[in-house]
């Protein structure tokens, strides 16, 4: 390591450092230094400890939520480049009432879910997909799929080169972390399930309002590079936002400046914030082509010239992004707040029906009728139904093995 280098480590050590202290108020040194731990439980000065920094902190906390409703929301409100509708809203509890009794449980909204499973062993890594579509009204419909990926090929001249190989393919897909996943398995799982929700809600679901989970436009979707995959799911938001009314809800948002303008927001209060294009600007930077595309690149089917995979995104961030809005509302006193996506000319009738569907979980705060889409399709295609169906087609195969598996997961 050459003096550059050298400098360079110790003032990242050093950042690094001051960080840590800046944060929690004790070095890294101190928190390290076992003679510091405490040997035995007391849970009164444990208490007390606790009760003190909540205290103190709810004190800032207060004073910053003063600060972000008195000026952060009129800036919002008052920036150049703010989207239709940006600043803080606060909804009548009789709004609630009527959109509950007038759209929500008269069927006219449908959610949207998916769960996936997946199971590997050395012969075959098994993904089960499946989709629920449900209303208050009941089930509209459910579809599944499965996806079978043989890594093991055995050519009767090399068996053992042949695991060698599979062995190296594995190593370098799943790197150090075994939760980890290649490109192709985060495609099957996160990208396939993502595309057919979004597809279900726009060409299956016949209800007036579509409610989706995440964004309408997620990274597994836009952003990853896989040509095919991008242009057929940029069709399907221009689908959904040429129809409208949607409303989507993430249940986790991850980001600490959004979640800081969320906690300044009292009960039945919501705030538009920007659009989709700025949420992902800088994500979208970054994007590089992974492949050439297969499919047909017009922008509209049939119609002018083709577009490279490039001018298709950014013909998504001119004219599909900025169309799309995103904001935050907290439904109840318990709940945390929530990070809804809208169409620009609905964003207030849709956040007056996620806060009336949030507003029926207190402690939790988010739509009820996407927690009963989860909650079906997962008592369907999750619970290890696909790992009961493998060990019985494993047991009449003769296997002498059983094969891992994980749980069906729900990533937004």
């Amino acid at each position: 390591m050459d003096d550059d280098d050298t400098g360079q480590a110790r003032c990242t050590a050093a950042t690094s450092s001051e960080r840590f202290r800046d944060e929690f108020q004790e070095t890294l040194s101190e928190v390290l230094n076992i003679e510091d731990w405490r040997v035995q439980r007391d849970p009164a000065a444990e208490y007390h400890r606790i009760e003190t920094q909540v205290r103190e902190a709810v004190e800032q906390e207060t004073a910053e939520q003063r600060i972000l409703r008195e000026d952060i929301f009129s800036r919002l409100a008052n920036a150049p480049d703010a989207p239709l509708g940006a600043g803080r809203h606060e909804v009548d509890p009789g709004d609630l009432i009527e959109a509950q009794r007038g759209i929500l449980f008269n069927g006219g909204v449908v959610a949207c879910d998916g769960t996936s499973e997946k199971h590997d062993s050395l012969a075959v890594t098994i993904y089960q997909i499946g989709i629920s579509l449900v209303s208050y009204g009941g089930n509209e419909g459910c579809w599944h799929q499965q996806l079978f990926r043989r890594d093991l090929r055995l050519r009767a001249d090399d068996p053992v080169d042949a695991v060698i190989a599979l062995l190296d393919r594995r190593r370098r897909r799943e790197g150090l972390s075994a939760s980890s996943s290649d490109e192709l398995s985060e495609l099957a799982r996160r990208g396939v399930m993502s595309f057919m929700e979004r597809f279900v809600l726009v060409h299956k679901a016949t209800a007036p309002w579509r409610m989706g989970h995440g964004s309408p436009a997620p990274l597994e979707l836009i952003g990853t590079g896989f040509v095919d995959l991008e242009i057929r799911s940029i069709r399907l938001v221009r689908a959904l936002v040429e129809f409208g009314q949607f409303v989507f809800v993430a249940s986790e948002q991850g980001n600490r400046l959004l979640n800081t303008i969320g906690q300044a927001l009292y009960p039945l209060e919501y705030v538009v914030v920007g659009t989709l294009g700025d949420y992902l600007h800088s994500s979208l930077e970054k994007w590089r082509p992974t492949s050439a595309p297969s499919e047909d690149t017009r922008w509209d089917e049939g119609k002018g010239s083709p577009l490279s995979p490039r001018e298709w995104l950014q013909r998504f961030r001119e004219e599909v992004a900025p169309k799309i809005v995103y904001g935050l509302y907290r439904a109840t006193r318990l709940a945390p707040p929530q990070l809804f996506y809208a169409h620009v000319d609905y964003v207030h009738a849709a956040a007056r029906i996620a806060l009336a569907d949030s507003e029926l979980m207190e402690q939790r705060g988010f739509p009820m009728l996407i927690d009963m889409a989860d909650r079906f399709c997962r008592s369907i295609y999750g619970g290890g139904s696909l790992r009961e169906m493998a060990e019985a087609a494993y047991a009449r195969a003769g296997a002498p093995y059983r094969f891992q598996s994980e749980r069906p997961t729900r990533p937004d």
